[in-house]
């Protein structure tokens, strides 16, 4: 199991877009960078929504047992094999508080 510690932030790697169609059920996640297309089921389109920008561990965690109404060890496993996926995949990234603290200022200009 992928040990993450509850600090950490996660955030959307660079040039991912994710997508939507949701009357049919299909959810995706797209490089435009590198053209690697990856078909999702809701709940891990769920989890990278949540990320999105930068979004600590814990918080996340949270939110994902309380959205699908989970026991948190449950959700630990669950959210864990959603996000070992994304990091192998380079769909998500985990980022230090320099980077997210300089990502937030250019968002916020």
């Amino acid at each position: 199991m992928l040990a993450i510690k509850p600090d950490v932030r996660l955030a959307q790697a660079e040039g991912i877009m994710v997508q939507a169609i949701p009357e049919i059920d299909h959810y995706y996640a797209f490089s435009i960078m590198g053209g690697d297309q990856f078909k999702l089921n809701y709940t891990a389109y769920w989890v990278l929504g949540a990320i999105g920008n930068g979004v600590n561990f814990q918080t996340l965690l949270d939110e994902f047992a309380q959205n699908f109404d989970l026991e948190e060890e449950k959700a630990k496993e669950d959210l864990a094999e959603v996000i070992q996926f994304a990091l192998e995949n380079n769909i998500i990234k985990e980022i230090d508080h320099e980077d997210y603290e300089e990502d937030r200022e250019i968002r916020e200009a």
